[in-house]
């Protein structure tokens, strides 16, 4: 599904509210009308990235969200995109959408036995949502759908509703958990982690773990099959372009845009390209591809940046740590349709935002 906006919630941690602020930037200004179809020069993007990304302001937030307890109380928001749309639930299962369209919030039906989810994605007219319990071991303990329907029984209106559905039949028991060997802490993670997800062929959604295989969950029949004993090239979550006829995301192996044919026996990686090389200094947290349509995509890329300050004997320094999120442009060419090797990507515009240490960012 291509978006309209890359939206961005930025929560304040200090003070004594838990307010969300949605700011929603508009992709097209990260690209040139006249761009020529030429593939970038990595010399180029090292240079421009050496020299520093100017500080961009970020649009007025468009709305906030809060849960309706005192501000001392324990509680959580969780958000989703879906479709062009955001989901906001928190931990009582209280479920809001908000139309960007026409810029409205309206309450839904309540989740059932809401979580913080780990990851969700649309599929058709539907929304489904999987939630992680970090463990040890990390095992999926809720996966549910907001669809529209019938409820329970029949006995209330056609409505959006969440409905629970069957967990993927990962073996955790099969695997003896061993902290030395299998410790997420120190990036060895647990076979059955979920390393990367995305959909094929419209309905299926395809889990893919560290070490125990590929599994599918068909939308239709609401059952889960496994697909292989491999695991997907990518990290994270990754996007099937119609125009390439390829699955784009980020590799497992070193968080760079690659691309995969999903159909074929064994997906590997294909093609790899570097759309913004790491400045030093700048820790990645997290890096996110929103698809923009006609080839066209936002790598939305967090990092942190340490600012040692003089010491402070006899314990401890000043010390500030700047969120920064990095947003590109980036386009594909290509001669022909489903071949990795004639892909050629074009790097357009990078815009910065920087966040006090007090701050919490996230892309939804």
């Amino acid at each position: 599904m291509n978006r309209r906006f890359v939206n961005l919630l930025v929560n304040k941690l200090s003070g004594g509210s838990p307010t969300f602020n949605l700011h929603r930037i508009d992709p097209a200004r990260l690209f040139s009308p006249t761009t020529s179809p030429k593939p970038a020069d990595p010399a180029q993007i090292k240079k421009a990235t050496a020299s520093g990304l100017a500080t961009a302001r970020l649009p007025p937030a468009t709305v906030s969200f809060d849960w309706p307890d005192s501000w001392n109380r324990i509680g959580w928001m969780d958000f989703m995109a879906f479709k062009n749309d955001i989901i906001a639930v928190d931990h009582e299962g209280h479920t809001l959408l908000y139309d960007g369209a026409v810029g409205s919030v309206c309450a839904m039906n309540p989740m059932v036995d809401p979580r913080r989810s780990s990851f969700s994605l649309t599929v058709g007219n539907g929304l489904y949502s999987m939630a992680v319990d970090p463990g040890p071991p990390p095992k999926v303990d809720n996966f549910s759908a907001l669809t529209y329907g019938p409820s329970f029984g029949n006995c209330l209106p056609v409505d959006w509703y969440w409905r629970p559905l069957q967990l993927p039949p990962l073996d955790y028991d099969h695997y003896k958990y061993d902290p030395s060997s299998h410790n997420s802490l120190e990036g060895v993670p647990h076979p059955c982690a979920i390393g990367a997800y995305t959909v094929v062929r419209d309905s299926q959604i395809w889990i893919s773990t560290v070490g125990a295989g590929t599994y599918s969950f068909d939308t239709i029949s609401r059952a889960w099959s496994k697909v292989g004993e491999w695991s997907l090239p990518f990290k994270g979550h990754a996007t099937y372009v119609p125009e390439h006829g390829l699955w784009f995301g980020f590799s497992e192996s070193d968080g760079q845009l690659c691309v995969a044919d999903l159909t074929l026996k064994l997906p590997v990686k294909q093609n790899s390209w570097e759309e913004l090389p790491v400045p030093e200094g700048w820790i990645p947290k997290a890096s996110h591809l929103v698809p923009l349509g006609s080839g066209k995509f936002c790598v939305v890329r967090f990092f942190e940046i340490i600012n040692q300050g003089r010491p402070r004997p006899p314990y401890y320094t000043d010390m500030t740590i700047d969120n920064i999120a990095v947003l590109t442009g980036v386009e594909f060419h290509s001669t022909a349709a489903g071949d990795p090797g004639s892909l050629r990507m074009i790097k357009q515009t990078s815009k910065c935002y920087r966040f006090r240490d007090d701050y919490d960012v996230k892309l939804v």
